[in-house]
């Protein structure tokens, strides 16, 4: 009989780790994929440019020592690139061929320029915009034109903030999910023990003193239910950059880029060994009070 009982608690105790454990990992694979996500999005975002056009006359001096000041302004700024003359025929040629140089008898109108890319955070119609209106200010003189495409900027704007409001509810949607879910197979394991919890308030313990093992049980179970999550994403992790050799030679010959992967690899696995001990050791706390309080003829 006591056999059969330390079986039933082994399987349920089992039961409730390997349900933890496969929604964690579900859930840490979608934390994962959306933290990707978004920084795809912050990239496509950073892509998005200005151009500083100067007056034909200004001295290329004038415009580096500009470059050097927009670099400096690495809050706002991702990258600035000084744009000669020069270069920008040769860029310009490379886009619609030489002909439309031959029509101008060799003179070109291109102007000397800044292409200057801001930073994800100041990718909107309102912070370019103040952006240009600082470059403008006092540099009259030199500066003809901040150029920029506002309706770009305004789209990507709408696009970027629907997706994140998207991701945002996907992401607490399963969280729920996956919070209810362990709730109901923790309560599961607990109504197993619930003539347990009677025979010890029937000798007198203390609510507290009943809910010590199991709270502490919890914890354990969760801790256990993370790692073996994280586990299980390492190896997904392993499987997919084996699969994709690129990501493998990236990762080698770029140590930044591999600290970057860890760090943030860390993070989302910190955030489920946080998550399983937490959801774990909240579900058994509000199931052993239903069961403490319970009245003794709703046990059965």
């Amino acid at each position: 009989m006591l056999n059969s009982k330390h079986k039933s608690n082994l399987l349920a105790e089992i039961s409730s780790v390997f349900s933890m454990t496969l929604l964690l990992t579900l859930f840490g694979l979608f934390i994962y994929f959306m933290w990707t996500a978004n920084k795809k999005s912050l990239e496509i975002k950073e892509q998005l440019s200005l151009d500083i056009l100067f007056h034909e006359n200004v001295d290329s001096q004038m415009a580096i020592m500009m470059e050097k000041h927009l670099k400096s302004m690495d809050e706002m700024v991702k990258q600035a690139t000084f744009v000669s003359k020069e270069n920008a025929k040769k860029i310009m040629m490379k886009q619609v061929g030489e002909d439309a140089f031959e029509i101008l008898d060799g003179v070109n109108p291109l102007p000397t320029s800044i292409h200057v890319n801001l930073t994800a955070d100041y990718v909107n119609p309102d912070s370019a915009a103040k952006f240009a209106k600082s470059i403008m200010k006092g540099n009259e003189h030199i500066v003809a034109e901040v150029a920029y495409n506002e309706a770009q900027f305004l789209e990507i704007g709408k696009v970027f903030k629907n997706f994140e409001l998207i991701m945002l509810f996907l992401s607490g949607t399963l969280l729920l999910v996956a919070t209810l879910l362990i709730y109901n197979t923790i309560r599961l394991a607990v109504f197993s023990k619930r003539f347990l919890l009677r025979t010890m308030q029937l000798v007198g313990a203390k609510s507290s003193f009943i809910r010590r093992p199991f709270l502490y049980r919890s914890i354990y179970q969760g801790f256990i239910s993370g790692m073996l999550a994280i586990t299980a994403l390492v190896a997904l992790w392993y499987l997919f950059i084996h699969l994709n050799p690129t990501i493998i030679v990236n990762l080698s010959t770029n140590s930044a880029l591999l600290q970057k992967e860890l760090m943030e690899f860390g993070i989302i696995a910190s955030g489920i060994l946080f998550i399983g001990v937490l959801i774990s050791f909240g579900s058994t706390y509000f199931a052993l009070n239903k069961y403490i309080w319970i009245k003794s003829e709703k046990l059965y």
